[in-house]
């Protein structure tokens, strides 16, 4: 069992929080030099640094970093009760790997595109899913077959990787990332919205959707959350379809629904969401509303990611106040 270090009861976590919150992220690094000296041990501490070492560009320093977040429930799901091994280099040829995606849909959709790296090295790759995600991720190219969560300790397995662990164990660094698209709509499923969209708006349906928030459960949810007719006075007289499911008339359904929807589209606009990770990894323009203190994905500075091609990332300067940001989002789109 880990003991817990001093450092992962510092006052000074709060106060490097706080200092991320407000951008002040050279206080923020500061504090975390400190306490990598200080508290060498603490999950903690390491776990608020990997941030940081994204920002710096050392992907796989904080991939290292968060993966001892696990130790303190904060990071990923809890293990797979098996008796094999977490994969770490062995040779895969004729191997079966299972790829346990974990951690929201977006999470799961973001790392899921790392079962073709297994499989490139001979592996056969079982995904587990959420099962609303199920019939989309068998598709996705290196992915042999995809079981629910639940299912996971009893499908058959040589070694097994944890989804948000998986670019840690592959050793990947930001130039290693392929952004290209991975998801494929259902065909069906593509025509079926050809015809909702013609029978709703005739023959120049919307070619932009947009999207308010995501998981209300999420811990940092209040963060991301911007007022909705701040977006939509940025878009102005244009004509654009609601994917808050939550809201929308529209019948998005199931997953099969949305990346079909998506794919109809020529930009998606967008907090940070699973909807955002899902029209990206179709290959769809999508931009990004992103807080001051953005997810891990987004910690690289820029207003592109290595982890998507299609993605465009506008950042929040400062906590609270977004009026700028969707001043950007209107020009940008006078300018498209």
């Amino acid at each position: 069992m880990i003991q817990p270090d001093a450092g992962d009861r510092s006052p000074l976590l709060d106060e490097q929080l706080a200092a991320g919150l407000r951008g002040d992220f050279k206080r923020g690094k500061e504090i975390a030099d400190e306490l990598e000296k200080t508290f060498p041990g603490s999950h903690r501490a390491a776990f608020n640094r990997a941030w940081y070492k994204m920002m710096q560009g050392h992907l796989l320093e904080g991939l290292e970093c968060l993966d001892r977040g696990r130790w303190l429930s904060v990071f990923g799901d809890p293990p797979l009760p098996t008796s094999k091994t977490i994969w770490h280099g062995e040779d895969l040829r004729g191997k079966h790997l299972l790829l346990t995606t974990e951690g929201g849909l977006g999470d799961e959709i973001i790392n899921v595109r790392f079962a073709r790296n297994f499989a490139e090295q001979g592996a056969r790759v079982t995904v587990t899913a959420d099962p609303s995600l199920l019939s989309v991720f068998s598709r996705i190219e290196g992915v042999s077959s995809v079981v629910a969560h639940r299912s996971a300790p009893d499908v058959y397995h040589d070694f097994w990787v944890p989804g948000m662990s998986a670019a840690r164990v592959l050793n990947t660094e930001y130039s290693d990332l392929h952004g290209d698209a991975y998801l494929k709509a259902d065909p069906t499923y593509v025509e079926k919205w050809a015809g909702i969209l013609r029978d709703r708006y005739g023959s120049s349906p919307p070619k932009i959707g947009l999207r308010f928030w995501g998981n209300p459960k999420f811990e940092h949810e209040q963060h991301r959350k911007f007022p909705p007719e701040l977006l939509t006075n940025a878009v102005g007289d244009r004509s654009w379809v609601n994917l808050q499911k939550e809201e929308t008339d529209l019948p998005l359904h199931s997953w099969e629904d949305t990346l079909a929807l998506l794919s109809h589209l020529d930009l998606v606009i967008t907090s940070c969401t699973s909807v955002a990770h899902a029209a990206a990894a179709l290959g769809r323009e999508t931009w990004i509303i992103v807080p001051v203190l953005p997810y891990y994905i987004w910690a690289l500075p820029g207003d592109r990611s290595p982890w998507y091609n299609t993605v465009r990332l506008f950042r929040q300067s400062r906590w609270g106040e977004w009026g700028d940001v969707f001043e950007k989002v209107r020009t940008e789109l006078e300018k498209r």
